[in-house]
């Protein structure tokens, strides 16, 4: 006998994160495929950002800020120190989850920066779920605590998965989820489409266009590649190199120094600085190499793979996760991080020879499709949903 559905359970996505970056549009791509007939999708963002409003249709947002002390330094390290900002956040976080009725909380981006949500999740009762995009280190005794009170973590890779054991997690509490791409949007754009998009950067047939994306922040490594550019410049002098990414408010000290690089070295006419874009994939098929050169580990690198769907060789570094996502000299290729040099000679080989890239891009694309689609990236998500809220539901339906 078929058991008649329940009504839809509300999830409550808490986003705290540092800016508009990867793992908020790989939330967005996933709120567009969650199964809606049996999820309510509602968002919580602490950042006040225009940019939400992309989530309009896909999820009922609301800004919910955090408390921020910004009076006398004692009072503000006392109040650090006992984690009273953490307690007040959660407060606001468990009034919207009483008010929306939320069935799950979901906490995106990082554990260390969602512990209120983690305490929000007790204090009403209901599952929570992490998100890992960041490789995680608890920092005080409230983090580990805490982890014992998080139903799920889903760890974006193998350095992530390693760093939640590290932390204690227990194996059955994790889950691989691998990111995910719409691959509707990433088709391949009409030759002359991509053409428009170069001549608007001032890049001509023949000429070389190297393009990095990734929020401007110092670990993400853009001033590796501003120290190569001089050296590809001296082989191919006619190379254009467009760094894509929002600088995080209060992080804008890191963007001077590159601009004050960039005029040091006299490269101001061949790297510009471009901000958030809309439309990576355009700008990744229309580069002879995408650049990925974070110097800490990177959790996954949503950039690594939107490169190689789009065809275009991705140079990233060999340390997080990108190993285990790039076949060295295959489907890509992995410097060692930091090194200006390395990356320079490898940069200069995709720009010496047309065919290895052609060569290299076709693999790329192909293993891309095949392994990041979002279907199944939002069918890990969904089935650990299945798994908290719907395995005691009797019968088969949702079994």
């Amino acid at each position: 006998m078929l058991i008649e559905a329940p009504p839809p359970a509300t999830v409550l996505y808490v986003e705290n994160g540092v800016g508009f970056g990867g793992a908020v549009i790989s939330l967005r791509t996933f709120l567009e495929h969650v199964d809606q007939d049996r999820y309510r999708s509602v968002l919580v963002h602490s950042l006040e950002d225009e940019k939400f409003s992309s989530f309009d249709g896909i999820a009922e947002t609301m800004h919910v800020p955090r408390w921020r002390y910004s009076g006398n330094r004692f009072l503000a390290s006392l109040i650090k120190g006992l984690n009273l900002d953490v307690l007040a956040y959660a407060f606001k976080l468990a009034k919207v989850a009483r008010e929306q009725e939320a069935d799950l909380l979901y906490l995106n981006n990082d554990f260390i920066a969602n512990l209120s949500g983690v305490i929000a999740g007790w204090m009403v009762g209901r599952p929570v779920v992490i998100h890992e995009r960041d490789i995680p280190a608890p920092h005080s005794r409230l983090a580990q605590w805490l982890i014992r009170w998080t139903e799920r973590f889903l760890a974006i890779s193998g350095p992530v998965r390693q760093a939640l054991l590290d932390m204690g997690v227990p194996l059955e509490r994790i889950t691989m989820v691998p990111e995910g791409l719409d691959l509707s949007l990433y088709h391949l754009r009409p030759a002359e489409k991509v053409a428009a998009l170069r001549e608007s950067m001032g890049v001509s047939a023949g000429q070389g266009l190297i393009v990095m994306v990734g929020m401007v922040m110092e670990w993400k490594g853009q001033h590796v590649l501003v120290e190569s550019a001089k050296g590809i410049l001296a082989k191919h002098p006619d190379t254009r190199f467009v760094i894509i990414g929002e600088t995080p408010p209060g992080r804008e000290e890191y963007l001077h120094k590159l601009q004050d690089r960039v005029e040091i070295l006299g490269l101001g006419e061949a790297i510009e600085f471009i901000g958030y874009r809309d439309d990576i994939p355009l700008y990744a098929q229309a580069a002879d190499a995408v650049v990925h050169a974070s110097i800490s580990p990177e959790p996954f690198g949503r950039v690594v793979i939107e490169a190689m769907v789009m065809g275009t060789p991705i140079v990233a570094t060999s340390i997080g996760a990108p190993p285990e996502i790039v076949k060295d000299g295959v489907t890509g290729f992995l410097v060692p991080p930091g090194d200006s040099e390395r990356l320079t000679e490898v940069l200069n080989k995709v720009l010496d020879d047309p065919d290895l890239c052609a060569q290299v891009g076709n693999a790329a694309r192909q293993d891309a499709i095949q392994n990041y689609a979002i279907h199944r990236h939002a069918g890990l998500i969904q089935a650990v949903f299945d798994e908290l809220l719907w395995a005691d539901l009797p019968g088969t339906l949702y079994q």
